[in-house]
């Protein structure tokens, strides 16, 4: 009797978790605890801005919404230079919201970024817009794809 109670207690605990892969490419990756986003070339946010939208491997001031672009965000306003510089990921979150509701739902993964020495860097959030029966969580290949040689990860093992 204990035997099977014990069985039904790890059913129902195991049940509960979600999906995880160890697959970047999965909808289900969860970033490992520790991981860093590394930029590899400096960033020139233009005066008057404070961020700049990264879309198919390039950097420009806006972007088209229904292909992935992140949006790199500083506190101030430019003109600035980002320096390369490897980000800690504290933090991931990911969700969708209404664009245009019943017919355009915002799909995004929102990373918490922190610098040891450029303090002024706001969290960096990835997105695209898509039928809301359709459109599927923002994926790490699909970020990379946005981000092209700029940035890239560095996964915590």
């Amino acid at each position: 009797m204990k035997s099977r109670m014990a069985l039904i207690i790890v059913m129902l605990v195991t049940g509960c978790q979600t999906a995880g892969t160890t697959d970047p490419d999965s909808i289900w990756f969860r970033i490992p605890s520790g991981s860093r986003l590394i930029l590899n070339q400096p960033l020139e946010i233009p005066s008057g801005r404070a961020h700049l939208m990264l879309q198919h491997g390039a950097a420009a001031t806006a972007a088209g919404e229904f292909d992935v672009a992140c949006r790199f965000e500083v506190r101030d306003l430019g003109p600035r230079t980002v320096k390369p510089d490897a980000f800690l990921i504290r933090r991931v979150e990911s969700g969708q919201e209404w664009l245009h509701q019943p017919h355009t739902m915002q799909f995004y993964k929102v990373f918490h970024l922190q610098s040891a020495t450029q303090k002024d860097i706001l969290p960096m959030r990835c997105e695209y817009a898509d039928d809301p029966l359709i459109g599927r969580p923002v994926t790490v290949s699909a970020i990379r794809e946005a981000l092209g040689n700029i940035f890239t990860f560095e996964f915590a093992q």
